[in-house]
C-alpha cells in the first residue's frame, strides 16, 4: 500500500460483522482490561486505581489524536513533547499561580501553538522538507526557547488552583480529563467524516493528487493538519500541567513514543491515510494500561520502553499484513513457495 491509497474496505466475518480497526483494538483492550483485573491486580477497577490511571489515559488520548492528524499526512511530529512542555512554562509564567490570569495564559498558549504548527506545516508541505527532520529541529528550537523563557527557577512553580482542581477532579474515579478526551475523540470523528473542511482534509491526505485534480488545495489542508495537531498538543500540555500541578522541563517527554504507538495500533499507517480518532482512543487506553500492568509487575523503565517499541513494530507488521493480505497470499501460493 502506498501513502496515497485510501484505507481498504473492512473485511466481514461471521454474521457479516464489519471488521474495522476500531473494533479490533476495542476487543484487544477489553481482553487486556480483563487480564489486568484477574491476573495483575484485583483492585484494577477500584476508585483509587482509576483516579490515578484515567487522567494519564485522557491526556494521551488527546495528544495521540493530534499526532494522528499529522500521521494521516504521512508524517510524524517530533515537536510534540517540546510543545507540551512550553505550554506548562507559559501557564506558570503568564498566570503566576492566579486564577484571574489563567485565561490570558491560555490565549498565549494558543498563539504559540499556531505559530509552531504553521512553521512545521509550511516547512514540510510548502517546502517539501522531511517531516522528521523539520519537526525535530522545530522541537529543539522550542525546547531551547522554553528553557530561556522559563528560567532556571520560575518565581511561581504551581499552576492556578482552578486548573489544578479541575484536572484533579473525577466522576466516580473516572477523571474529567478522560471524559473530555472521549468527547473530543467523538467530535474529531464527526469533524473528519461529516464536516466539509474535515472531509477535504482527509481527501488531501489520503489521495493528494486526486484531491488537487478535483480542485481541493491539498497542501493548505495538510498545513492545517499540523496547526490543528499543535493546538491539540497545547490542550494536552495544559491538562498535563494541571494534573501534575508543578510542570517541569520534562512535561511532554513521555508522550512522544506512546502517542505514535496509540495511533498505529489504532489502525493507522505511517505512510499516511485515513485515521480513526475512536481507534486511536482505544490505542491510547491499551498502551497506558499495558504500561500500568508492567509497572505493577515490577518492570524497569528500560524494559517498559522495549515492550512499547515491540508493540509498535508488531502493530506496524500486523497492519501491513492485513492491508496487503491479498498480495501476500498470492506470493505464498506461487510455485516453489
Amino acid at each position: 500500500m502506498t501513502g496515497t491509497t485510501t484505507e481498504t474496505a473492512p473485511t466481514r466475518g461471521l454474521g457479516q460483522i464489519r471488521v474495522t480497526p476500531a473494533l479490533v483494538i476495542s476487543g484487544v483492550v477489553a481482553l487486556l482490561l480483563l487480564v489486568s483485573q484477574v491476573l495483575v491486580t484485583s483492585d484494577f477497577f477500584s476508585q483509587k486505581t482509576l483516579t490515578t490511571l484515567t487522567p494519564v489515559v485522557g491526556i494521551l488520548v488527546v495528544v495521540a489524536i493530534g499526532q494522528a492528524f499529522v500521521i494521516s499526512t504521512g508524517g510524524i511530529d517530533l515537536s510534540l513533547p517540546a510543545t507540551m512542555t512550553l505550554m506548562g512554562a507559559i501557564v506558570l509564567k503568564q498566570a503566576e499561580g492566579q486564577d484571574g490570569r489563567l485565561l490570558g495564559a491560555l490565549v498565549v498558549c494558543a498563539i504559540a501553538c499556531v505559530v509552531i504548527g504553521l512553521v512545521n506545516g509550511i516547512l514540510v508541505e510548502g517546502l517539501r522538507l522531511n517531516s522528521l527532520v523539520v519537526t525535530l529541529a522545530v522541537g529543539q528550537l522550542v525546547t531551547g526557547y522554553t528553557e530561556v523563557y522559563r528560567g532556571s527557577l520560575p518565581p511561581v512553580q504551581h499552576v492556578p488552583p482552578n486548573l489544578s482542581d479541575w484536572a484533579g477532579a473525577d466522576l466516580g474515579g473516572v477523571s474529567y480529563i478522560l471524559i473530555v478526551a472521549f468527547v473530543f475523540a467523538v467530535l474529531a470523528t464527526w469533524f473528519l467524516h461529516r464536516v466539509v473542511v474535515g472531509r477535504r482534509l482527509v481527501a488531501g491526505s489520503t489521495a493528494e493528487r486526486a484531491a488537487v485534480l478535483s480542485g481541493i488545495k491539498a497542501p493548505l489542508y495538510r498545513i492545517a493538519a499540523y496547526v490543528i495537531a499543535a493546538l491539540v498538543y497545547g490542550v494536552g500540555g495544559v491538562l498535563a500541567a494541571g494534573q501534575i500541578q508543578i510542570p517541569d522541563l520534562s512535561l511532554g517527554e513521555q508522550y512522544l513514543l506512546t502517542s505514535v504507538v496509540a495511533v498505529v495500533i489504532g489502525g493507522a499507517v505511517l505512510t499516511g491515510g485515513r485515521v480513526s480518532p475512536i481507534a486511536t482512543l482505544m490505542g491510547a487506553v491499551f498502551i497506558t494500561v499495558l504500561d500500568f500492568d508492567l509497572r505493577v509487575e515490577g518492570y524497569s523503565t528500560g524494559a517498559r520502553l522495549i515492550i512499547q517499541g515491540a508493540v509498535l513494530v508488531i502493530g506496524l507488521s500486523l497492519i501491513f499484513a492485513v492491508r496487503n493480505r491479498a498480495s501476500i497470499g498470492a506470493a505464498l501460493r506461487r510455485p516453489g513457495n
